[in-house]
This record gives C-alpha cells, structure tokens and sequence, in this order.
C-alpha cells in the first residue's frame, strides 16, 4: 500500500528511522502501522542489526546476536508488542531446557539455572550448602527487585521508578547499588558469586559497575518468563518486521548511509545521506549509534557545550570477540537444550574482567594479555541447531553449529597497529592475537564439552573491528552505553531528545539491551511522536497492523533474502 503523500513526493516523508536493527526496525512498524509515511534506511545490505545472521558456503547459518530471549510466553512483552504488529501466527518461540536453560561450568561446579526462583535457590543450595543463608539472602533481594520491575515503565520515567521502589519495599534500597556490594553483603565465596553473577556478560557491564537491578530484571526475564529461540533462526524477527513495514506502506533502503541530520532553525528538517541524497521529514528518528549520532550526524555546532561534553563522556559496553563453529555431529546428542558459561578458573570475576576495559591492557603486552586470558576469560557458548534443531538452514543433516564468545577490550590499538582502518586485516599483530585467541575461545568450549575439537570443520573469528565495520558502532559496542549505576533508567537517554523533532531508539535508551530492551525503545519512541501511551495500548489486545496485507509464508519463505538490500 503506498500513501498519496509518497506518490506525491517521494523525498518527503511524515517520519524518518535511522538504523534498521531492532530498535529502528519496531519504531518504523509501529508508526507505519499507526498511518505515518515512514523511511527507514539501514547503512549496510542487511537490516536487523545485531539481531542479523550471516552464511557460508551455503551450508552454514550463525546467529550474530539472538542467542535467547527471556518473557516470550502468551503473554510476555515481546510477545505482546509482536502480536500488536499482527505477528502472533508468523513469528513462533522454541522454548529452551526449564531444568536448566543457563548452565555454569567452573572448576569444581556444574550448576543450572532453571525456570523458578525457589528451583534456581534449590540448585544454589545443593552446589554450596554450606552457604545457603547468603545464598538466601542474595536471592530473596534479586527475586523481589526482579518481579516488582515492569520491562517496560520502571525505567522510563521517575514516576516508574517510584511505583518500583514501592512494589519492591526494603529490597529497592540495593537497587542501584553494585552487584559486587550485594555480594559482599551477602558473604558468598569466590566461586557461589561467579555461578550467581557470571552473567554480566548478557548486559556488558562487570559486577563491580553494574546496578543490582540490572541483574535482577535479567535474571527475571529468563527465570519466571523462561528462555525461547525464534523458530527459523534470529533473522525471523527482523524479516517479519520488514514485511509489516512495507505492508503498511513504509519503504526501507539499505547501503544508505546517512551523513547528516539536518537542522534548520534548531528543528529537524530531514536527513542527507553520504551519497548526497535528501528525504525530508520534521521527524527523525536515530537508532543509530548515540554518540555518532549526535557528535557526528546532528553536528556540535547545533548542540550546547556541556551537553557535548556529557555525550563525549558517555561510557560505552564492551564489545565481544566471537567465534562461530561448524561441526560434523549431532550437538543433541552432546547437550541438552542449554547455553553454557564456562569458567576456567577460580579468580573473582571482576578481577578477571579487570583485563576487559580501558585500564584493562596498556600495561600488558600481547603475549602477557594472552597468557592471563588462557587461564581465566570466561566464555558464553550456545547452538542454534540445538534450540531450532529442525531448521536445515542451521548446517547440514547431522551437523550443528556453535558460537563461543566473550567480552574483550574496544580499543583499536590493542588490536592493531595498522593506522589505516582498512587494512587491518592484513596486519600481523592483529592475525597473531585473532588465532590465539579463537584457540582459548575452542578451549572453552572443550572444557564443557570433552571432545568436541576433533568435530570442527568450520570455524570463523570476529573481532570488535569486523563488528565496528558491519555497525559502525562506537568502540565496537554491541550493547550500546554501558549499563553502570551512572548510567541506566532514568539516566539514560530518553525517547526525545532537546532538538525538536529528533527522537532516539536503541539500546543505549533507557531500556537498556538485549532484543527486549531494543524493542521496546522503538515502541516508546512511536508513542512519543504519536502522543499516545502505546506500552497501555497493547497491553489491552490493540492490533495495529492489517494482517490481511500481510504477505503469504510457505516454506521456501528465506527471513534473510526478505531482509537483504531493500529499496
């Protein structure tokens, strides 16, 4: 369906999205089904951002960034604004292991995470019973701060903070405290504060900087919402939201890369793209990088110093160094339907991670860094062809495919001493640290699984550079800013920013990461240009789109031909 207005004009639209990952992608379906002429434009050949997945000799398909997603039952968040776009029959959710959708690997435990507050405590007490009163004590705090958050409003606003603070009682008292201060509090050895923490991780921010609330609403989405993979594999969202999109008569570009926002008389006008052309619109909407957004598409000259100064001061997430794997065997018959933290040493966590950030490496050299991350990186592993087994986009029959990760230092003179950004690749320093470090990545994987090695016959390593090339994402970050005390809820940017007419979706919005957090900031992002409480909206059984403009799925439907170089 195309609106007279674009017939009419194709340069002048009522909205215009910058950034197709999730963030991006919902706030253009959201406003095109709510009667907004909407441009989306998307810098690579490819929408859906980190959620994306990419192939290899055509037999091969890896999840870049759906590993799971927490509260995807009837009536989860995510699945209550997909059923508002008319997805309800399109997009369906595997449901992962409930005796233990997480399992941790240390070196003296192997302890799951099930569905349930009191099975999760159950398995604490039985790994470490002679610590069951701090164990106790840390989940009781972590419980009641995670069901008194509402994913969608306690972070929104101040008046959603405070119904927080009321629903949670004593317990909001650590809510913005450290989760190392928790532990402590709590008195719990070095390894029961790995097994309860190691997933810091999923929102990039260690321990010793991360809000306990941060942790507790994690830890509430997957344990009480249960953990679920999109059947068909991550790309399925991001296809589904291109076909609402265009359904409802917004136009998506891909390899359009904008170079500026543009500002007339302190209000947005519209956009330019790098290869000169212009689509104007008196709304804009940058899901985007925040502080490329800002410091570079809005411009400092349009922007007050001091709030530069606190953009340029923004602390972004750590970014992963990930390595994708393709195996000749079954994985279900090596695993259940589990990811796997593996932990190979005792050391506490936020001293191991301590080699992570800004002061983590300038005082180590390569092989120093190397030789402390071969005794303590920790490493997040997961299969899609175990969650999705039927699949055959996956890998082969009776094959599998699987991803081991961890989070790595951003800052490119670690990686390389190429000045030029392009011919990394070829330098020796980075190939050297690149190989090193996909082996300890394989190690990991092998302390979980004993034997595995000998299965491999593909394997692939991305760096933070290979990310920042595909994202164009500051230092690399796949979470945007940092989830630290300083810098989550309400201290995170909001949907409106102080340009008229320039609005923010995203995971450096105050809803934080993961494909929840991006969702709903495109949600709220519609809501602010629309006027109107959408989160309520939904929640009442509203359906937006017109499923019968949907178009028909069968089984040759391909998530990421749908999704690959629009116009």
């Amino acid at each position: 369906m195309t609106t007279h207005k674009q017939v009419e004009n194709k340069m002048h639209w009522d909205a215009i999205v910058i950034g197709a990952g999730i963030g991006g992608l919902s706030t253009a379906a959201f406003l095109a089904c709510n009667d907004k002429s909407t441009l989306l434009l998307e810098q690579y050949n490819v929408v859906g951002g980190c959620s994306h997945v990419f192939r290899r000799k055509r037999q091969w398909e890896f999840d870049v960034g759906i590993h799971y997603i927490g509260d995807c039952g009837e009536t989860g968040q995510v699945t209550t604004m997909l059923n508002s776009l008319g997805l309800k029959e399109r997009i369906t959710f595997l449901p992962m292991d409930a005796s233990g959708y997480d399992t941790v690997v240390t070196p003296n435990h192997r302890v799951k995470i099930p569905y349930g507050w009191d099975n999760y405590l159950a398995n604490l007490i039985e790994a470490f019973p002679h610590e069951e009163k701090g164990l106790r004590q840390f989940i009781h705090i972590i419980s009641t701060i995670g069901m008194a958050i509402d994913r969608s409003r306690t972070p929104a606003s101040w008046a959603g903070t405070l119904k927080f603070t009321f629903d949670a009682g004593y317990a909001s008292r650590w809510a913005m405290m450290p989760v190392s201060k928790l532990l402590d509090a709590c008195k719990l050895s070095t390894e029961a504060r790995t097994v309860v923490s190691v997933q810091f991780g999923q929102y990039g921010c260690i321990p010793a900087k991360a809000p306990v609330i941060v942790h507790a609403g994690l830890l509430q989405n997957y344990i009480e919402g249960g953990a679920w993979y999109p059947k068909g594999g991550g790309q399925v969202i991001a296809a589904n939201l291109v076909e609402v999109i265009q359904a409802h008569g917004g136009e998506i570009k891909t390899q359009a890369k904008v170079e500026q926002i543009l500002i007339e008389q302190a209000k947005v006008r519209g956009v330019r793209l790098e290869s000169g052309e212009t689509f104007y619109a008196d709304t804009v909407i940058s899901a985007a990088d925040l502080k490329k957004t800002y410091l570079n598409m809005v411009g400092v000259e349009n922007l007050p110093k001091r709030f530069v100064r606190k953009v340029k001061n923004y602390k972004m997430s750590d970014p992963f160094f990930n390595v994708f794997l393709g195996l000749d065997t079954d994985l279900q018959q090596w695993m259940p339907n589990t990811n796997y933290f593996s932990v190979p040493s005792n050391e506490p966590l936020d001293k191991t991670a301590s080699i992570l950030g800004d002061t983590g490496h300038p005082q180590l050299t390569q092989q120093q860094w190397l030789n402390k991350a071969e005794k303590c990186l920790p490493a997040f592993i997961h299969s899609s062809t175990v969650k999705d087994p039927h699949n055959h986009r996956h890998a082969p029959e009776g094959c599998s495919t699987l991803e081991s990760m961890t989070m790595v230092p951003a800052q490119r003179s670690f990686w390389t001493k190429a000045t030029d950004s392009e011919k990394y690749g070829r330098d020796q320093h980075y190939l050297d640290l690149k190989t090193q470090l996909t082996e300890i990545m394989i190690q990991r994987v092998e302390d979980v699984l004993p034997g595995i090695k000998k299965h491999i016959v593909w394997q692939e390593a991305a760096t933070p550079l290979s990310h920042e090339r595909y994202t164009l994402s500051t230092q690399a970050t796949a979470y945007g800013l940092e989830c630290n005390t300083r810098q989550f809820g309400p201290f995170r940017p909001k949907s409106k920013t102080i340009i008229p007419g320039l609005y923010l979706a995203g995971t450096s919005t105050t809803w934080g990461p993961s494909i929840e957090g991006a969702f709903l900031s495109g949600l709220h992002a519609a809501a602010a240009i629309l006027g109107r409480d959408l989160d309520k909206e939904i929640k009442s059984g509203v359906v937006y789109a017109n499923q019968k403009q949907l178009p028909p799925q069968n089984d040759q439907w391909d998530p990421l031909k749908v999704s690959t170089k629009l116009s």
